[in-house]
């Protein structure tokens, strides 16, 4: 079902796997060339999204992308990353939802991401290095 073997955590914050999505459509519902899919894996309080999408789309999606406020340039492994850090809590009476953590980076046109609603960028860091080791 896909083109590339997907990394696990080692690390996983004490979280158990709870379910592997692979999205063979797009937003629109069009199939995806079986190149084009990607992996989430759901760990309860965090997922895992990897893809390959190419050297140079995987580094754009990285350091063009936002995926919250205020960007930090990091690395996980040696591989260049950015950190979004968890955002606040917001009033009891707002619809939206409290931003999420989240750690992207980018390695041989592969594309990963680890994000959490509840857990920090530390422990999402380690999480995304433990995928290494």
């Amino acid at each position: 079902m896909l083109t590339f073997e997907p990394r696990r955590p080692r690390h996983t914050a004490g979280r158990d796997l709870e379910s592997l999505s692979v999205f063979v459509r797009d937003h629109r519902q069009r199939d995806l060339p079986v190149e084009e899919r990607s992996l989430e894996a759901h760990f309860g309080t965090f997922s895992v999204s990897q893809s390959h999408k190419g050297e140079r789309e995987a580094r754009r999606w990285v350091v063009e992308i936002s995926y919250g406020r205020a960007p930090r340039e990091m690395a996980v492994a040696g591989h260049e990353g950015r950190a979004y850090d968890l955002g606040p809590e917001p009033p009891p009476d707002d619809i939206d939802a409290r931003a999420p953590a989240v750690v992207v980076w980018h390695d041989a046109g592969m594309h990963f991401l680890v994000a959490s609603g509840e857990l920090g960028v530390d422990t999402l860091l380690a999480i995304a290095e433990s995928m290494y080791s």
